[in-house]
């Protein structure tokens, strides 16, 4: 009977420990996909926390090319010949270690301040995301310096008229205008800078630059039309032939420079109040009273034979020398201010490189044509021509049509200043800046620019004497997206 009661308290046993096993399996079940789970999130938030650690490295290393991209243009101002021209920043793209940076600066002329601005772009660490960009920008100051007007930057049109681009020119020069643009037929504008404080209203295949090289900065106030009727629509954009990288219809406030021809007029050598060369002489006159009226006959600069007319004071000190001695090329030299009460012309198929610093003027209409060419370099190379060591201008005073005409296969390269309008035409090719009232320029001609530092002497707005220039950086200017 014990025996019997043994075995039933034994297969009890065996039956609770059977149950007991099922209960430990679910158990272990539930407690393995708990543990699966929670490895599955911490390797989620693992690999998580490490693109994070990755991104907010790209971000640094996008941040810091944007800095150094700034940088370039700092240095580029800080090196620039005269940091108060609009032009003295470029602008560019240069790729580095670990991505690419682009650097541009704008300048402010009323407060005499830039602002140099650098953007970073960093390839972002996870596929198929679009690149890390940061942008930086800081100011610097300017004091000093030369204080010339910031018009001779530029092909500047004072009028509050539409001025004129028409026929097959290429304009490869900073432009800036104060009134309207007009542009037709095959006119292009290839430069980093047009202004424009009016409206821009193209026709035909003109453009202000192309698709393929579009113009770096454009600003224009009022906007721009594609063709001559319509909305005027801003930003300009392809869609008015207006190609282009920035946009602003801002646009500073520049004035043409004043010009003072009595203060010439009395004090040129040679001119009229001095029109007796004390060494050489000079094969026409300077006037033919003691007037100022733009009655002198007129005065031709290449003659068929040389001259040599000096200006010198009582102890032998050149003041002002013009001379021109006939060739193949002549030769002509320019040392201080001429003046001539009267018309001046240079024509007839004549090669002539000058040389010297110093601005003509003429009270009345300046003409150069028919075949001239006028250089500080023989063959007219721009790209060798240094104008703070050679450069002459032009002053025309005419009071009324054109103040300077240039036209008929010539070359010049100069300076020039119109009292009135300018005019520009048939295969002539123009470097350097051009002041005027109006800018009419047209069939088959080029123009370019090459900066410079300082004015010839006489130009109008040239300051007496430039002084040191200082830069300096603008405090809590410091800018970041």
């Amino acid at each position: 009977m014990r025996a019997g009661v043994a075995m039933r308290r034994a297969r009890i046993t065996l039956g609770a420990l059977r149950d007991e096993s099922g209960v430990a399996l679910v158990m272990a079940v539930g407690i393995l996909a708990v543990l699966m789970a929670t490895g599955a999130s911490l390797i989620y938030y693992a690999g998580s926390n490490v693109r994070s650690a990755e991104h907010s490295v790209d971000d640094t290393r996008a941040l810091a090319l944007g800095e150094a991209g700034m940088n370039y243009a700092r240095s580029i101002l800080y090196n620039a010949a005269d940091p108060t021209s609009p032009t003295a920043v470029t602008s560019g793209t240069v790729t580095l270690e670990g991505g690419t940076v682009s650097y541009t600066g704008t300048y402010d002329s009323g407060t005499k301040t830039w602002t140099v601005t650098g953007t970073g772009t960093q390839a972002s660490p996870i596929a198929g995301a679009a690149a890390l960009t940061r942008t930086v920008s800081s100011q610097v100051q300017i004091t000093g310096g030369s204080s010339w007007d910031p018009a001779w930057g530029y092909l500047f049109a004072d009028t509050s008229g539409c001025t004129n681009l028409k026929n097959s020119i290429t304009i490869d020069a900073p432009v800036y205008v104060r009134g309207d643009l007009c542009m037709e037929n095959s006119a292009i504008v290839t430069s980093d800078l047009l202004q424009v404080r009016g409206s821009v209203q193209i026709k035909d295949t003109a453009s202000i630059g192309t698709v393929s090289t579009p113009v770096l900065d454009v600003q224009v106030a009022s906007g721009c039309r594609y063709p001559w009727s319509g909305s005027y629509v801003t930003p300009c954009g392809a869609s008015q032939r207006v190609y282009r990288t920035n946009f602003s219809s801002t646009v500073p406030n520049i004035t043409k420079p004043s010009v003072n021809l009595s203060h010439w007029y009395a004090n040129a050598k040679p001119g009229p109040a001095s029109s007796t060369c004390t060494t050489g002489s000079f094969p026409g006159q300077f006037d033919n009273n003691s007037t100022l009226d733009r009655s002198n006959g007129t005065q031709f600069l290449f003659p068929g034979s040389a001259y040599d007319c000096q200006v010198k004071d009582g102890s032998g000190n050149l003041l002002g020398r013009i001379a021109y001695t006939p060739g193949t090329p002549g030769s002509f030299i320019i040392d201080g201010v001429v003046f001539f009460d009267g018309k001046l012309e240079l024509n007839g198929n004549k090669t002539v490189v000058y040389s010297g610093r110093g601005t003509i003027y003429a009270t009345d209409e300046i003409k150069i044509q028919n075949y001239v060419s006028l250089c500080p370099v023989a063959g007219c190379n721009a790209a060798a021509w240094d104008p703070d060591t050679t450069l002459l201008g032009f002053v025309g005073g005419a009071s009324s049509d054109s103040g300077v005409l240039i036209e008929n296969n010539t070359t010049f390269h100069g300076s020039i200043y119109v009292v009135n309008d300018y005019l520009q035409k048939n295969t002539v090719t123009v470097c350097g800046p051009v002041i005027a009232q109006e800018l009419f320029i047209e069939n088959g001609s080029a123009n370019c620019y090459v900066p410079f530092g300082s004015l010839p002497p006489g130009a109008p707005g040239a300051p007496p004497a430039p002084t040191a220039t200082s830069l300096t950086n603008v405090p809590n200017s410091y800018t970041s997206d």
